[in-house]
């Protein structure tokens, strides 16, 4: 049976790899982005309802704390199905890690917080959460930066990864960036 993936902000860099990458390998990928004209803010109630009946959902796409409110409301939708949440949060959700980014360090670490209190205090949950906080990646936002940067690919490969684990392992976070060697 092909199961079927929901993912916000599919249309470019971290998401279009994702996207891509799990459409490759034979999942049928449904994306949700703004330039579709899907607003995950303004369209939050119709959103939740498409990415229902999905078997993973990838909450990819950044606006605030967007990411966080659509983690709470599908989890009482989704936590008795053997069904899969993946966060894409951040390494700037660490304290000291932030670079400057304290607004977007803040929702981040919101998002992976709440992750965790489900993952931790649901103990009839069936529903898996992963949250995978990249590095810098090469992306539109990170135009300009001259740091040592992940391609969207490479953490297209970490959520790819994460998703195919045995049923009987708990993957909660996966922290990647890139080596200095």
């Amino acid at each position: 049976m092909t199961k079927s993936i929901a993912i916000t902000g599919h249309t470019q860099g971290i998401g279009s790899a994702i996207y891509e990458r799990l459409g490759y390998s034979g999942y049928q990928c449904k994306g949700y982005s703004r330039s579709t004209g899907w607003d995950i803010v303004a369209q939050h109630k119709q959103l939740l309802k498409e990415i229902e009946s999905a078997d993973i959902f990838v909450n990819n796409a950044h606006d605030g704390y967007a990411q966080t409110n659509l983690l709470v409301d599908l989890w009482p939708k989704w936590r008795l199905q053997e069904k899969i949440i993946v966060n894409i949060s951040s390494v700037n959700r660490y304290p000291g890690l932030s670079a400057n980014t304290s607004g977007y360090s803040a929702q981040k670490a919101a998002l992976s917080h709440q992750a965790f209190i489900f993952m931790f205090k649901d103990t009839e949950r069936k529903c898996r959460i992963i949250n995978i906080n990249p590095g810098f990646v090469r992306t539109q936002m990170t135009a300009g930066r001259d740091v040592n940067m992940l391609e969207p690919k490479d953490v297209a490969e970490a959520v790819a990864w994460a998703i195919h684990a045995p049923k009987h392992i708990e993957i909660g976070e996966i922290g990647i960036w890139p080596t200095s060697i």
